[in-house]
């Protein structure tokens, strides 16, 4: 049982995203930048919670595989607090077959990294007031 006074760390429906046409637009509109072991598309959003959303590929192996990719990236998305540096961002993530070779501690420092470099190149919310 939770107590009232922590938050809670699961990943619920308002922290994915889950329409196609929620993708669409952060594969449209979001800044892409590539890791060791993922790309990353990140796109403001106006909710103002970080959501993440995950394209598995069968490139990327069978179900399995797959479906282990999904588990670790929303994990290391899950734990980190802000993962951008700043609140409300739209994240897709697409894995690389590269990542199972991994230990999970490269993993959170290489994702940490690309979204550090993506929050850095995308404009922030103030950046149309300059």
């Amino acid at each position: 049982m939770q107590s009232s006074g922590n938050p809670s760390h699961r990943f619920g429906r308002e922290r994915r995203l889950r329409r196609r046409s929620e993708f669409q637009r952060v594969f449209d509109t979001g800044r892409r930048v590539h890791g060791r072991f993922l790309a990353v598309f990140a796109a403001p959003n106006a909710n103002g919670i970080s959501r993440l959303g995950i394209v598995a590929s069968r490139k990327l192996g069978d179900a399995v595989r797959r479906n282990r990719a999904k588990r670790l990236i929303r994990e290391i998305f899950r734990r980190a607090d802000h993962p951008s540096g700043k609140p409300g961002l739209d994240i897709v993530v697409i894995p690389r077959r590269e990542l199972f070779d991994a230990t999970y501690a490269s993993l959170e420092n290489d994702f940490a990294a690309v979204l550090r470099r993506c929050a850095a190149q995308s404009p922030g919310r103030d950046a149309d007031k300059r």
